[in-house]
Order: C-alpha cells, then structure tokens, then sequence
C-alpha cells in the first residue's frame, strides 16, 4: 500500500495499523493527516475500487500515535472486515486492559468501544487483567524472575522464526555453550545474593531446553541451587518442548533439581501435519512422554497446540485439543501460526487462515472455557495469520508465575544466556512503571566467544537496580 504522511512524521505507528488491515499490503493508497492545529488526526484510504476517510481528535493527554493508528481504522473498517483486537496494535493488548481495571473502568465495553476489539477477545483481556493484577499485588519491590536460554532444537520445524540452532549441525556448540553458561550462573547468582533479591520464578526456555542431557540437567540446577537465593521460590519451570528430546532420566533430573513445572509441546496431533513441518516424533510418543512427566510428580504440565498448521483444519485441529483435555493437563497454550519475518505465507497455511483460522480459535476457546480452563496471559507476534494471539489457558490457581511476570511487565527478568533480553521493572508509587532493558548476546557461537559480556550484564543490571 502506498503511504503518504501529512503534517507529521509517525510513520511507524501509522505503518502498524496498515499492517494490522492490510497485511500483505496489495495494493492500494492511504493518505494519513495531522491537522496544522495538531488537534485532528485524519485518513483517506483508496482500496480495491473503494474509498472511506476517518477522523480521530487528539486528546488533551492522549497520544498522537493513537489518534492516527485510530482514524486509519475508522477508514479501513470501511472496507475489510476488522481484526479481532480492532486498532490495538502492540504484542501486549492486555497492558491496555490492565490500564482499565486500575482506573475502575469496564474493561470488556471500553475495550469494545474505544478501540473496536471483539467481544470474545475483549472477554480474553479482561481474564487476563484481572489475574496480572492479582500476582502484581502479591509482588514486592525486590521480587525478581530468572530466564535461562537453551536456544537449541533437535532439528528447525518448517514454521519457526526463534533464534535456535538445529543440534544435527551444530551439536559440538552445546557442552562449549554450557560452560560459559555455568560461568553466569555463578556471577549472576553472587549479584542476586549481594543486593537482596529474592527469586520468585525461573524459567528454562528455548530452543528446546530437552537438548540437554541428565547430567547436563543436573549440573545446570546444582549451581542454581548454590548460587541463587532460592528459598521464597513460587515455581521453577523447564519448557522441555519436543517429546522426540524428552526423556524419563531427564525428567528425574529436572524434579530432583528443583523443577516443579514441565511443557510437553507436540504442536499438533495430526500425524500428516507433524511430518508436514518437519517434526521428528510421533503422536504416540507425545502421549508416552506426557505419561512419563505425570508420573515424574510435577505440580503443573502445560500443553502447546499451534493453530493454522500447513496441512491442518479446523475438525483435525479441535479433534487434537479433545485429546488434550483427555490427559487434563493444568494449563494448555494455545498458538496462533506466525509466518517466518520477510518469507511468503506458507500456501497451505494460508488455505487454512482463509478457511478456518477463526473457527479453530473460537472452537478451543469455548471448549477450554467449558473444561474449566481460562485465560491469564496472552501475547500477539507482528506476522501471527489472521492478526489473531497467543494465548495461555490454566486452571485457576496453576498459572505460571514467570509468563504473567514476563509479558505484564510485573517484576524485574533477569536473563541468562544467548538471545535473553533483561527487563530491569522498577514501579513508582504513583503506579508508573520505568523498565530498563539489557539485551545479551543473540546467537550461541556469538555467547560463547564474549565471556566478557556476562560480566557487563552483571554489572549493568545492578547498575539499573540503583538507579
């Protein structure tokens, strides 16, 4: 679409609400209007034979973004039909709802009115609101989580856009990434320790974190234990990933270091699909593992479904969450497919999101609602089909701690290891939250030849404490 901007220079902002409409951007014009006052934020756009405008005031406090991405929509609604978060752009829609609650207002009308969200995904943010605000409420100043990247995977899916790195190619990387590893383990743990933080989560993320060995496992959670402060701890969760790398011994390993939350992600249970992408495990062997980790006496197991899989379809995609909610998992995740940045839609994907992306969506919500599971965090990705989300179902009580504290924003992250991003959250009195982030080295081979970067994490992150 070609974009001509009057009267400002917010390109940005204006960009993402024309991705939001138009996401493979085919054609057509807008013209996007900042009247010479400041005060009125216009649209024109021409589409596919058809023309519509929208206008937007800028408030006394609003933000002039908003009221651009805002007069966009009204033009474009027009036209296409609207996305499910209506003109909500950012990854994080419930920061929005979260800003509601906290001025007493109702989130699910308010969402609806303002910004055009629907009414199912205006009910999803209030849940989530509501349980964001209820952890926030039980953390304290010094309260901190801890990330720990395992960034590689057995092979790469077909689907995945996340810094990994296949262990086929690069498997000599793995023991020369986990010395430099035990190395931050340490310093941060000493850091921890000197400023009196107490860690309330930690998180084994990936990658697939199952790469590792029980010995490696085992290790890994004994420097833990001797160098972080670990007793007011809430959880500690390994997202072990694909049951093709998961074993009995490596679960041992996980529940006798510590390890109370274990993810079992087979994506899908479709045999035709997990061939499609290039999975290297079977739908029994899932069903194997997930016995396995029940029987490794774990609090809490998650399940990963992606919907909008090549090859997938609404009945083959709500017939696999039925045999899901079968083994009774505590929480279920629900992912939306998103496209590799810069590649073509897959066809078979995009066949699908055209067909039934909403369908497979609103299908698990109310059979998950039924199950008596609901929403309590949910993120959307910039190239997710269909502009839909990613969404975090529980039973109540068995949230994780860490994925609330990550997405919310609710409490300091402290990351270690390649492709981690540190989140240093300190809040003011008056509700306002400064957020300070420091991002680590992205790629394995580029982690383990900068030792020296753990050391100015380190440093840096206690700096921004004091600040």
């Amino acid at each position: 679409m070609n974009l001509t901007l009057v009267n400002h220079d917010r390109r940005f902002a204006v960009e993402q609400a024309v991705f939001n409409y138009f996401p493979h951007r085919d054609g057509g014009s807008a013209v996007v209007r900042l009247s010479p006052s400041g005060r009125l934020a216009s649209a024109v756009i021409e589409y596919n034979n058809q023309s519509a405008s929208g206008r937007a005031w800028v408030g006394a406090n609003g933000s002039l973004d908003n009221a651009l991405r805002l007069a966009f929509y009204r033009a474009a609604k027009q036209i296409v039909t609207p996305p499910p978060w209506g003109a909500l752009t950012g990854v994080r829609p419930v920061k929005k709802a979260i800003e509601l609650l906290d001025k007493g207002q109702d989130i699910v009308n308010e969402l609806q009115r303002r910004y055009n969200v629907t009414p199912a995904r205006a009910d999803m943010a209030a849940d989530c609101a509501a349980t964001a605000v209820s952890l926030r409420e039980k953390l304290e100043p010094r309260d901190v989580a801890l990330y720990i990247g395992i960034p590689f995977c057995p092979t790469r899916c077909s689907y995945c856009s996340f810094v990994s790195s296949s262990v086929e190619r690069d498997a000599g990387l793995i023991e020369r990434y986990i010395d430099v590893l035990r190395e931050e383990i340490k310093a941060a743990g000493e850091t921890v320790s000197r400023l009196g933080l107490r860690v309330r989560a930690v998180y084994w993320g990936g990658g697939t974190p199952a790469v590792l060995t029980a010995d490696q496992f085992s290790a890994l959670n004994g420097l833990l234990n001797k160098h972080f402060p670990l007793g007011g701890l809430w959880e500690h969760t390994v997202e072990a990933g694909r049951p093709d790398a998961i074993t009995t011994e490596k679960l041992n390993a996980c529940r006798v270091g510590g390890v109370t939350r274990v993810s079992v992600n087979p994506q899908t249970l479709r045999q035709d699909v997990l061939d499609t992408i290039g999975r290297r495990h079977t739908v029994e062997r899932f069903f194997t593992v997930y016995e396995q980790a029940r029987a490794g006496g774990f609090e809490a197991i998650n399940v990963d479904l992606i919907a909008g899989l090549p090859g997938d379809d609404p009945d083959g995609f709500l017939s696999g969450l039925e045999q899901v909610l079968t083994l009774a998992p505590e929480n279920i995740t629900i992912h939306t497919l998103a496209r590799k940045r810069g590649a073509s839609p897959h066809p078979m994907a995009t066949a699908v999101a055209g067909r039934g992306m909403a369908a497979m969506l609103s299908g698990a919500a109310q059979r998950l609602r039924e199950s008596g599971y609901r929403p309590y965090y949910l993120y959307r990705q910039k190239f997710t089909e269909g502009g839909f989300e990613n969404t975090g179902w529980a039973k109540p009580g068995t949230e994780c701690v860490y994925n609330l504290c990550m997405m919310e924003e609710l409490c300091t992250v402290l990351s270690l290891g390649a492709g981690g991003v540190t989140k240093v959250v300190k809040r003011a009195a008056d509700g306002s939250v400064n957020i300070k982030r420091l991002f680590h080295c992205k790629y394995p081979l580029e982690y383990i030849g900068r030792r020296d970067t753990i050391r100015h994490i380190a440093a840096s992150f206690e700096a921004a404490l004091g600040e």
